[in-house]
């Protein structure tokens, strides 16, 4: 991740999510609380509170996902969040707190689709005991488009032209223009009016930490670097869940922790463990298997076409090296696919395109495969000439002054082992064709943090960034935000995605189009053009998708994989035996 979501920490996440990132749940008492099965059965003795434990390599800056790209953040926040509508494991949304999804049919989406009318379930509350209300519905628009929010996500707020609240359960919302993604409008949580502060200071609001919640969980203490402990809402709106009555985020960094964890019975999952089924499943003696199905988490080269460390985060002057379209051809061409799926990081999914699955998924073929003779020829006509330790020089290249090295950072992020691999891996390969690299794997809040806080990938500071990104179900206001050239991040831009400072008048042209329709087959067809522009002038280069794979262990029930959620997602039906 909405800007396209990167794994981050909760992943490595989250798809996504990319990023090993890992969660766990560990049984500290059998029985389940009022509205589960008792642990002794029916007529059994008297059940203890439960609890569980999630592991995490990681602790979150924050639970509100309006500041979120890292998945790290979604993971743990999913658990107190009071969203309109998600989509559930099927891909269909649905509704939670909304009473019901608003359609054409039902009334509740006009037939311009500039109208939509959301129904709150009666009575809903907070965790305070407040009323939750139509208003603070208005109130989470309101915040999240102030301009001195820190919102990082494009979710089409700024297509609100105004939000009225007739009664209590009821908000009309009024778009300036199609918004295709109204259904998750507010997927990612509704905002508390009288429990948090003024939209412009946001990013210090204690809420972000602390929140008052309508979700199932919430937080009665965070102990910082080792531990966020929740315990159920008492106002939840399902009766008698969440079934778990506490569950603790426990930070444990280390894969072999974790592991042991599992196999020695102490976790009930284990978020993307970073092992092939078969190899992790004989690993658990029984106490836990990987529930695996089809990933969103894209793992991506993104290339800089602008010159770093300029002060500068615009387009121009193009990058000294990757400037040249030539060198990021040879880049491709010197890249062993093959070797990374069956060897590097087995069991992923090759693919050439960002979009790779979905109603919007499109067949696109790899422009520039394995060749490292190719490679070759490409970096002699771009100028760059073997020296005498096989590291290629300038001479005559485009951008770049006669003599400078062919140097590129590969940056990443850490906790990550799989992505490390990548890495190393592709440094060899681009050392054969005469590119040296070095890595640079930094913390989730430095590669994605925001503009303001100097982030390199925000302020167009790397060479070539490596970490997975995801696209949602609806997924336009993310390709608007990654591919539009009005979306390079500035100053007066600062939630922009296009990393890679791509500009491209017909991408603009398509990324236009299939905003201004509801067609989806029109839409398809313009995204699917724009993939092959991206496989043709590489501002990044997808390398496969990832499966997503939690280890689960064998007494947890009601616990679902979704590829378009979070570990948290359905949290609430959780039950352990």
């Amino acid at each position: 991740m909405n800007t396209q979501q990167v794994r981050g920490s909760g992943r490595a996440p989250s798809l996504l999510l990319v990023l090993a990132l890992i969660a766990t749940l560990v049984l500290a008492s059998c029985a389940a609380p009022a509205g589960a099965p008792a642990a002794g059965g029916e007529g059994g003795a008297a059940a203890a509170p439960s609890q569980a434990i999630l592991i995490i390599p990681e602790e979150p800056a924050s639970l509100n996902q309006y500041h979120a790209v890292a998945a790290i953040v979604r993971q743990v926040a999913d658990a107190v969040s009071a969203p309109l509508a998600v989509p559930n494991e099927q891909g269909e949304f649905v509704p939670v707190l909304a009473a019901e999804l608003p359609t054409v049919e039902n009334g509740g989406v006009s037939e311009d689709y500039l109208t939509v009318t959301w129904k709150l379930r009666p009575d809903l509350k907070w965790s305070d005991g407040e009323p939750l209300t139509s208003d603070d519905i208005k109130f989470t628009w309101e915040a999240v488009s102030n301009p001195e929010s820190g919102n990082v996500l494009s979710l089409g707020f700024e297509k609100v032209a105004s939000i009225e609240t007739p009664d209590e359960q009821t908000a009309v919302i009024t778009y300036s223009e199609l918004n295709q993604a109204y259904l998750q409008q507010f997927m990612y949580g509704i905002l508390p009016r009288h429990a948090t502060g003024a939209p412009e200071e946001m990013l210090t609001w204690d809420w972000n930490r602390n929140p008052v919640t309508a979700g199932p969980y919430v937080v009665t203490e965070w102990n910082a670097g080792d531990s966020i402990v929740m315990d159920r809402n008492p106002n939840y709106y399902l009766e008698g869940q969440p079934y778990i009555d506490r569950v603790i985020f426990k930070v444990v960094p280390d894969p072999g922790a974790q592991m042991a964890m599992m196999a020695q019975g102490e976790a009930q999952v284990q978020l993307w463990p970073g092992e092939v089924k078969e190899v992790y499943d004989s690993q658990m003696n029984g106490q836990a298997a990987i529930q695996e199905i089809p990933g969103q988490w894209n793992m991506t080269l993104f290339f800089n076409l602008s010159q770093p460390f300029d002060d500068d985060p615009g387009a121009e002057p193009p990058h000294p090296i990757l400037g040249d379209l030539r060198v990021r051809q040879a880049i491709a061409h010197a890249i062993d696919y093959d070797t990374i799926v069956t060897a590097i990081n087995p069991g992923v999914i090759p693919t050439a395109t960002p979009f790779a699955y979905g109603w919007y998924q499109c067949d696109q073929e790899r422009k520039y495969p394995y060749d490292v003779e190719a490679a070759k020829a490409l970096l002699d006509e771009a100028g760059w000439v073997e020296g005498s330790d096989g590291i290629r020089v300038a001479q005559g290249a485009e951008y770049a002054e006669d003599g400078t090295r062919l140097t590129l950072q590969l940056n990443g992020y850490t906790n990550f082992q799989q992505l490390v691999k990548l890495e190393e891996g592709i440094a060899e390969m681009l050392k054969a064709v005469g590119i040296e690299t070095t890595i640079q794997n930094d913390d989730f809040s430095i590669i994605f943090g925001s503009y303001g806080d100097g982030a390199p990938r925000q302020l167009g500071n790397f060479d070539i960034l490596v970490y997975d990104t995801s696209l949602p179900m609806e997924p336009h206001a993310s390709i608007a935000n990654t591919y539009m050239s009005t979306a390079i991040p500035t100053a007066d831009s600062p939630s922009g995605a296009n990393a890679s400072r791509w500009v491209n008048a017909r991408a603009d042209e398509l990324v236009e189009a299939a905003g201004a329709t509801v067609d989806l087959a029109a839409r398809k067809a313009a995204y699917c053009e724009l993939s092959d522009l991206i496989a043709t002038e590489l501002p990044r280069l997808n390398l496969y998708l990832f499966t997503e794979g939690y280890g689960a262990a064998t007494n947890l029930t009601g616990y679902k994989v979704n590829m378009w959620g979070s570990l948290s997602w359905d949290i609430q039906n959780w039950q352990l035996q």
